[in-house]
């Protein structure tokens, strides 16, 4: 593990109830920059390009996590993942002490912060292009709240039922597949496959820019991942499962080795939490 990343941060806290939290970053294989980011209580964003870690929290039954794609590639992707999960920092207390009816409006609040100071920072760099996905997890008690913008995924899960997806990609190839113009098959190997639809850094504005939110789902019967294309174009859901099937708190570094043996092709992040 040491070759490929280089910084792992591990800590654990005691308690009757414990979520356990997996996380792994790295920039690829053909990669020059990791446009990668995520946020995680008690463990913060990323800070270095290849990180991998776990933790133990038990101290508290609300945490917030996310992964950020950030887009644009020299068009400042990396400086929009950021300011996504920065800004993020600032609402986590707001989404820690939400009623669960008021999450889906915070989030919202949240998201269009995001999009406000990414669309000034490609301003200010005069810059054509830059955005960041988004998923997000809120966790109140055993639940877990779902949210996403962009073709980030959330996937759920247990060895009973196996993996399913939770999040639905907003690509034109998931419209066209709902308009009955691709068929599922068409739509995974379309290049439309990954033309977003909407993002944090959409417009000026954000008008009717809302996260898409699902669940709960339950983290006392299966785990929850969080992550970024670089690993679901690299490692199929087949794939995910088999290891989730061996799920512990390496487990996150373990599906990003995985896409990176599988080639590596883009910037790859996950988290992965259950209760232990």
């Amino acid at each position: 593990m040491a070759g490929i990343f280089s910084k792992t941060i591990k800590l654990e806290t005691s308690g009757n109830i414990e979520l356990l939290v997996s996380v792994a970053s790295n920039v690829g294989s053909h990669r020059q920059v990791n446009e990668d980011n995520f946020y995680a209580d008690k463990l913060g964003v990323r800070e270095v390009e290849n990180l991998c870690g776990y933790k133990l929290l038990s101290h508290s039954s609300r945490y917030t996590f996310a992964v950020c794609d950030g887009m644009g590639g020299e068009q400042f992707g990396d400086e929009a993942s950021e300011i996504a999960v920065k800004t993020l920092s600032e609402f986590a207390p707001e989404l820690n002490t939400a009623p669960p009816e008021a999450l889906h409006e915070t989030v919202n609040r949240y998201a269009a912060a995001a999009n406000d100071r990414i669309v000034r920072m490609v301003a200010e760099n005069k810059g054509k292009l830059g955005g960041s996905t988004l998923t997000l997890v809120c966790t109140i008690g055993t639940q877990a709240y779902i949210y996403s913008i962009g073709d980030s995924r959330v996937y759920y899960y247990s060895g009973e039922d196996g993996l399913r997806q939770v999040s639905e990609d907003q690509t034109l190839a998931m419209k066209k597949l709902k308009a009955n113009i691709y068929t599922e098959e068409e739509a995974r190997m379309s290049e439309d496959a990954h033309k977003i639809t909407t993002f944090l850094g959409v417009d000026e504005r954000g008008i009717g820019l809302k996260a898409q939110a699902y669940g709960p789902v339950d983290l006392t019967a299966g785990a929850v991942i969080l992550c970024s294309d670089g690993l679901t174009d690299m490692v199929d859901d087949a794939g995910i499962a088999e290891l989730m099937a061996d799920a512990d708190e390496e487990i996150a570094p373990r599906l990003v080795d995985k896409a990176l043996e599988n080639g590596g092709a883009d910037n790859v992040t996950c988290i992965v939490l259950y209760m232990v």
